[in-house]
């Protein structure tokens, strides 16, 4: 299923940078990150592209969070904005120096 998450992933990334996208939560796999923040119903990831020839684009850091629509659930899938970014890179900056 990690394939589907990647799918849903590049689609997301192709398109306008305000864009959302949803998939069913059973088809949504976190391990595609390289690293993971948690909250209570959302999170944030590190994701890197990687291309057709084997090459690896610059980190997307995506937000996911978990809601229902009508009676499914799904995970909600949008890039993160600047500030939360720089707030992730604190995060992992201090728990590193905290080491």
């Amino acid at each position: 299923m990690k394939w589907r998450t990647e799918n849903e992933l590049h689609t997301l990334l192709s398109v306008g940078r305000d864009a959302v996208i949803t998939m069913e939560k059973e088809r949504f796999t976190p391990s595609v990150f390289s690293e993971i923040r948690y909250g209570e119903k959302e999170g944030i990831g590190i994701y890197y592209p990687v291309y057709r020839d084997g090459s690896c684009a610059e980190a997307q850091y995506i937000k996911f969070s978990y809601a229902k629509y009508g009676k499914e659930d799904v995970v909600v899938l949008e890039r993160a904005s600047e500030e939360e970014m720089e707030e992730y890179d604190k995060e992992r900056l201090g728990h590193l120096l905290r080491r």
